[in-house]
């Protein structure tokens, strides 16, 4: 191999190690491995855009699912029990940690909430925005009916956990929301010929309400009540909703 051939082959050595030398240097990070390998905040906390070299606590429970039976708490007993009375909830929370160990925390954010209840009384809407009810007559052609809402809400979370990541954790709080939707099913042996009919103006739209989370690391025992009741009419049956079930943090 000649001399120019030795020194070409040195500069474009040189060339490239220039080139990819800041590469280099910037992308040498001291990480904090102890911190990165025990946090395990949950099962979507890698899908991130910048991975955190600081000593901090990892957040936690950032993107919370309440899956849930639905009731509602009355004195004539108008709804069924049915395991198809089925809810969830979806919820963005940010935390603010309140010490070092961030295992004192509030936090707040954004959540949607589907609900449904099925019944025992058909729900019929009179001109005054008041609800009457009549005992279900299923040989009118429907098998079932229930009550179904679509609800906006600000979550608010006092929350306490252990230290490290296989925690036990509380979490006590409330939601003030707005009810999107407000509505009645009925159900037919034929699909085709289920209809739906808005109640909205008979509801609160404004709803706060109460809730807790109990559990270990990304599940938890979940319970929440309305305080206020489902309908604004004095006259309309009284009900406030009840939701009990389990909560996922996938975030």
């Amino acid at each position: 191999m000649g001399k120019s051939t030795k020194r070409y082959l040195k500069m474009k050595l040189s060339f490239w190690f220039i080139l990819f030398m800041p590469y280099f240097l910037l992308s040498q990070k001291e990480y904090d491995t102890e911190i990165e390998s025990n946090s395990k905040p949950g099962i979507l906390w890698y899908m991130t855009f910048k991975t955190s070299n600081k000593p901090k606590s990892r957040k936690y429970d950032r993107f919370v699912l309440d899956i849930f039976y639905s009731d509602i708490i009355n004195e004539q007993n108008l709804s069924k029990k049915s395991l198809n009375s089925i809810g969830v909830n979806t919820n963005i929370i940010n935390e603010f940690a309140l010490n070092k160990k961030n295992t004192l925390s509030i936090a707040s954010g954004l959540g949607l909430s589907f609900s449904k209840v099925f019944l025992n009384n058909n729900f019929v809407l009179n001109d005054q925005n008041r609800i009457e009810c009549f005992p279900s007559v299923t040989e009118s052609g429907y098998r079932s009916n229930s009550l179904n809402a679509c609800n906006f809400n600000i979550p608010f979370e006092f929350r306490y956990r252990t230290k490290g990541w296989q925690h036990t954790k509380i979490h006590i709080g409330g939601k003030i929301g707005y009810q999107l939707a407000f509505k009645e099913k009925y159900y037919h042996s034929d699909p085709t010929r289920n209809y739906r009919i808005t109640l909205k103006s008979a509801a609160e739209l404004l709803t706060y309400s109460i809730h807790a989370r109990v559990g270990i690391r990304n599940y938890a025992v979940f319970a929440s009540y309305n305080l206020n009741p489902v309908f604004k009419h004095e006259e309309s049956p009284k009900l406030n909703w009840l939701q009990v079930g389990m909560s996922i943090s996938l975030f």
